[in-house]
């Protein structure tokens, strides 16, 4: 991988004058023009960092970059445009043809993409076993990596791209690190990952209704946390009608299925469901974790309270009937969002803020965005090793530039503007966008293991984390051993 190159023009202007003494009449004048002129101050110009791809400017003499990726009418709770046909006048779009406009210009190359409904191990396996290299890369479902493993090439033998850049979320994309391969990663030239970035919408009339204090003041004061939001949540849920009984047509604290608001909860709170070892392959350590197991009957305990309407419902994935539509009906305080889904909220009649996941409390250092269910970048074990070179420019040129040019279109511009309803939001989508978060527990293995603990524990805040977490013991175990032997095996 080749570094980022960080270019700092340091201009110094140095002017000085010296007074002197002579003993010679002949520079008594000067002597005496020095005496009476005032030292000039230093003078320091220091012009701003300017921070560059540091990619070789190469002729590609026409090389076509081909991408393989899901459609967008298929994912299309996430983004994942890639190339715009033409200017439209709308900001997003025109910002992706640019971006190509430039970068084929500036190599002398061309970048072409294809969707299908589904990327999955039967494209990818065929590919591999096939030797077709017809695409470049390919990107596919985060859930379906693990699935597909023994057909993908490390991603490090791609030349040029800085894997430990912001712009390829390297403190995400490190889960799919294994055996020292990267097997998968999360560049920002597709705004996928980052238009799932977790967070909360709330409805900001109902904090001023209530007087409470508005979330954007938590995080500014370092006091978002989760016991904060919860009270909050109590607060906001109320028997509206007076029948003193909880129905549709009562006001809720929070509104979300099981597996959006728990998981935020407990990934903001800093619980991983699956840790990696020195080797990065995945551990099951949660069932002897104190500290987490802790946290989480904490999360549990503040549920209880009102604020989280108490379901029976096993459909992790799906909101409980007595509460769908009330943050739209503007009868709930809070409602599980991301970038991606605030622009279903932009017409709401009230007006809508948007927060980061809290964190578990005042101490923890960084917030946390956990983002699933977005298209991750592969590469297929059929590739054409004589076009690494321009592949690892292009795509480094992409990542780089988006996460230059775009994306401060689409958190400044985009959703600020057109989504948001005032300036504290960007600045939370920002932070947002600064915590991507992977875990494997659910970005490789929901059923395995996100779903077996929130239908365990969390569904009905049933608890009994003990007895739920050692009977997930021996088949995540199992898990790993497959995984192992299936890296293993590719070689």
């Amino acid at each position: 991988m080749k570094r980022l190159t960080a270019v700092l023009l340091l201009l110094s202007i140095l002017g000085a004058s010296f007074a002197g003494c002579s003993d010679n009449s002949a520079n008594s004048d000067d002597a005496a023009a020095n005496t009476n002129t005032p030292a000039a101050e230093e003078v320091v110009e220091e012009e701003e960092t300017v921070l560059t791809d540091g990619l070789p400017e190469t002729n590609m003499g026409g090389f076509e970059l081909n991408i393989l990726h899901h459609s967008q009418e298929w994912l299309a709770w996430a983004n994942n445009v890639l190339e715009a046909e033409e200017q439209t006048g709308e900001i997003l779009n025109d910002a992706i043809y640019n971006r190509t406009d430039v970068l084929q210009e500036r190599f002398s190359a061309k970048i072409v993409t294809e969707t299908r409904s589904q990327v999955g191990a039967d494209v990818i396996s065929q590919l591999a076993m096939s030797g077709d290299t017809s695409y470049d890369l390919c990107m596919t479902y985060d859930l379906w990596i693990t699935g597909m493993i023994q057909y993908l090439a490390d991603m490090q033998t791609i030349p040029y791209i800085s894997l430990d850049q912001q712009w390829w979320n390297p403190y995400a994309s490190s889960i799919f690190v294994i055996g020292g391969k990267q097997y998968a990663a999360s560049g920002n030239f597709s705004l996928s990952v980052l238009s799932r970035a977790g967070g909360y919408a709330f409805n900001a009339d109902i904090v001023n209704t209530l007087n409470l204090t508005s979330p954007y003041e938590y995080v500014k004061n370092n006091e978002w946390t989760i016991d904060n939001m919860y009270a909050m949540a109590d607060a906001a849920n109320l028997d509206i009608n007076g029948d003193g009984q909880t129905t549709n047509e009562d006001q809720f604290g929070i509104e979300s299925s099981v597996k959006e608001h728990f998981l935020r909860m407990l990934f903001g709170s800093e619980v991983a469901l699956i840790t990696q070892d020195e080797n990065g392959y995945p551990l099951f350590n949660l069932p002897t974790d104190e500290v987490s197991v802790t946290k989480m009957q904490h999360i549990l305990d503040l549920s209880s309270n009102g604020g989280w309407y108490n379901t029976t419902n096993t459909n992790v994935d799906g909101t409980d009937a007595m509460m769908a539509g009330t943050f739209q009906n503007g009868r709930c305080l809070f409602v599980t969002s991301n970038p991606h889904s605030l622009s279903g909220i932009r017409d709401y009649d009230f007006n809508v803020g948007f927060v980061p996941v809290p964190k578990y409390d005042s101490t923890q250092e960084r917030y946390y965005a956990p983002s699933f269910g977005a298209e991750l970048s592969i590469l297929p074990k059929a590739y054409d090793p004589a076009a690494l070179e321009n592949v690892g420019i292009l795509l480094e040129a992409m990542a780089f530039y988006t996460q230059q040019n775009i994306v401060p279109q689409y958190t400044e511009t985009l959703v600020k503007s057109k989504y948001a309803r005032d300036a504290e939001s960007a600045e939370m989508l920002s932070i947002c966008f600064d915590s991507i978060y992977f875990d494997f527990g659910i970005n490789a293995w929901q059923e395995q293991v996100a779903a077996k603990l929130l239908k365990g524990s969390f569904v009905g805040l049933a608890g009994n984390f003990g007895s739920v977490l050692k009977s997930m013991q021996k088949s995540v175990d199992a898990e790993i051993k497959k995984l192992t032997k299936q890296i293993e095996k590719a070689g």
